[in-house]
């Protein structure tokens, strides 16, 4: 009686240690770090990053790490006050023999004096002007705004993919950007991820070419959809759209409509008013909802003027400066219920029709708890700033595990066989009535391995499922069902 006794604590313990590996496991692979202040008393374990004023000293810290290859694609470069970080970290790169390539929007072509005085070896491709025809198709010519991409790509083919990054978030590259505006960056240790940034860098530019001159690229909606859109880094699922190609703002809109506990906007540009409107929707479903929108670019628009303040009431903040922006892109869904798929989307992409189907633009949505807590962080700190008032998010409504060989007598059964197990391991679930089951498979650091159910419904009865994984190791095998989590651990040998 003793041993059975300790079952529920030593499952208990293992459960947050491998929570904590987990958190630990995705800040090396994904890293975030912010402009302003945050409130670090919301984290569950990992601290948000405030950049005081050093953002773009982050930012020369990655490039300075670059061995062969850089890739920019960046809307505005001003020149920053005194030495430029990032002028410095190009020119040091481009010395040692880094190929470097430059994409930068027509629109700041003139005002760019960071690209300007870049070495004129370095090949720099300009967009196309806008409200000109960057393409024609059978309706006619194709209008184009601006090329409002923000992402760096850094050693792609490094044979070592710990060496590789990817950065991108909010900020545009001038002093007020780093000192006064509200921003956020996201930065990636990724090969598949690098390499799928760069397909929609080489379609811009024309060419595969490292360092090569420009060829005849696209831009706008004459680009072609990007590709792969689902990735997996550090365990946790990365979703990536570029714009106009991929329909982002199905993707903004199927991400708002994922909101079920809690819910976080804060927007430079937001003129969409059917989003404003599904952000609502979604606390009149029972989602705590928070905002906070720029009322120099949104001011004017109502999302900015009725929709938000008048559904959100004091959980509204619209942030007025005469010197600063607001200039954060991001919605964080759920980072208060660790088993409802919490998640960030962020990226360059305002909440406008010019952005979703004009604009050259880059999103990512990470699908993780730790890096959505993160945000949560930022976005609370951003809030008490702002508001004067601290972000209060509901209670975590997962429960902890509560069983490891049967999982409800009444409810339903789980048997695993062999175990250990050579090959394969069969998992027979057991349902006495409908119930909707998530099933995943976690090797021993936290990373997802395997989804074998993803909130599906299953009738009552019997369901077999197989798992082989790709090591001999421990797994473990954890199933959602309904509102409890439970786990078994699974030894392949």
């Amino acid at each position: 009686m003793k041993n059975k006794k300790l079952l529920p604590v030593v499952i208990l313990l293992f459960a947050i240690t491998t929570s904590i590996s987990a958190q630990k496991n995705i800040t090396n692979y994904i890293k975030c770090y912010f402009t302003q202040p945050v409130d670090n008393t919301l984290s569950t374990g990992v601290k948000a990053v405030y950049c005081n004023n050093s953002i773009f000293d982050t930012l020369a810290a990655y490039i300075n790490k670059a061995k062969y290859t850089i890739d920019i694609a960046q809307y505005e470069w001003i020149t920053l006050s005194g030495t430029d970080p990032i002028q410095t970290a190009i020119t040091a790169a481009n010395k040692r023999g880094v190929k470097i390539r430059y994409i930068q929007d027509y629109s700041y072509s003139t005002k760019n004096t960071g690209v300007k005085a870049m070495s004129a070896a370095i090949p720099v491709l300009t967009s196309p002007t806008q409200g000109n025809a960057s393409c024609t198709t059978s309706n006619g010519s194709e209008k184009y705004n601006i090329m409002h991409n923000k992402f760096v790509i850094i050693d792609e083919y490094n044979s070592d993919s710990t060496g590789v990054w990817v950065w991108t978030g909010s900020p545009d590259w001038d002093d007020a950007m780093s000192s006064c505006d509200y921003n956020n960056a996201i930065v990636f240790q990724s090969k598949v991820l690098a390499r799928a940034f760069t397909n929609e860098f080489n379609i811009m530019w024309g060419d595969t070419t490292h360092g090569g001159a420009a060829g005849t690229g696209k831009f706008g909606s004459c680009k072609p959809n990007s590709g792969t859109h689902h990735f997996t880094i550090g365990g946790s699922k990365v979703d990536l759209y570029f714009s106009p190609s991929d329909s982002v703002n199905n993707q903004i809109v199927k991400t708002i409509g994922a909101a079920t506990v809690d819910e976080y906007c804060g927007m430079f540009t937001f003129t969409e008013t059917t989003d404003a409107t599904d952000i609502v929707n979604q606390k009149k479903a029972g989602a705590t909802a928070y905002a906070i929108l720029d009322n120099f670019s949104s001011g004017t628009y109502t999302p900015y003027t009725t929709t938000l303040p008048n559904g959100l009431g004091s959980n509204f903040h619209g942030f007025v400066s005469s010197s600063c922006l607001y200039h954060n892109k991001y919605i964080i869904v759920n980072p208060s219920a660790p088993c409802d798929d919490p998640k960030v989307l962020t990226g360059s992409h305002n909440w406008t029709s010019s952005a979703d189907a004009e604009n050259d633009e880059n999103t990512v949505i990470v699908h993780n708890d730790t890096i959505a807590n993160e945000y949560l962080q930022s976005f609370g700190g951003d809030f008490k700033t702002i508001g004067g008032a601290s972000v209060v998010p509901p209670k975590n409504p997962c429960p902890g595990p509560t069983g490891i060989n049967t999982i409800d007598n009444t409810n339903s059964t789980l048997d695993v066989f062999p175990n250990p197990y050579n090959g394969s391991v069969h998992i027979n679930y057991t349902l006495t009535q409908d119930t909707k089951v998530t099933m995943t498979v976690y090797n021993i650091m936290g990373e997802k391995v395997a989804t074998l159910l993803n909130g599906n419904t299953l009738e009552a009865g019997q369901h077999t499922y197989q798992f082989n994984g790709n090591a001999a190791g421990i797994y473990i095998l954890q199933v959602i069902e309904g509102g409890r989590i439970y786990t078994r651990k699974l030894v392949q040998e």
